[in-house]
């Protein structure tokens, strides 16, 4: 990214996909991941389950409408842009890779979160929440 695109605070956030959201008229999807599909269905112990939409659900349960801040390009563009984001202190990302709601891009910085999410069964890792 150029060092001159801002970070910037993305208000209202609304939530498309497990990785991707919509705020002031930008479409984000979080650097480093791969989303799950809204219509994935996962399977734990031959018990299936809706995996695309619940992830989606938990990224919106756990970012409340709350403010983003992401390294974006100064100009709105009418086309989604992956970026880095954090809410608070916290690592997007690496939140929703950890807890099994995205998977870690080969070339990402997330892999041993993915480890820890697969270990411990979390998301879409784990059985139906």
């Amino acid at each position: 990214m150029p060092k001159d695109w801002p970070a910037v605070l993305l208000y209202q956030p609304v939530v498309t996909s497990s990785a991707t959201f919509e705020s002031m008229g930008r479409t984000v999807a979080i650097s480093g991941v791969q989303g799950i599909n809204l219509d994935k269905a996962c399977s734990f112990r031959d018990v299936a389950w809706p995996c695309g939409q619940r992830a989606r659900a938990a990224f919106n349960s756990w970012l409340r409408g709350r403010a983003l801040k992401c390294v974006v390009p100064p100009e709105i563009d009418r086309f989604a842009i992956a970026a880095p984001c954090n809410l608070g202190k916290q690592d997007v990302g690496a939140w929703l890779v950890s807890n099994g709601w995205a998977t870690a891009l080969a070339s990402g910085i997330y892999g041993k979160a993915e480890a820890v999410a697969k270990g411990t069964e979390m998301g879409i890792f784990g059985p139906p929440q």
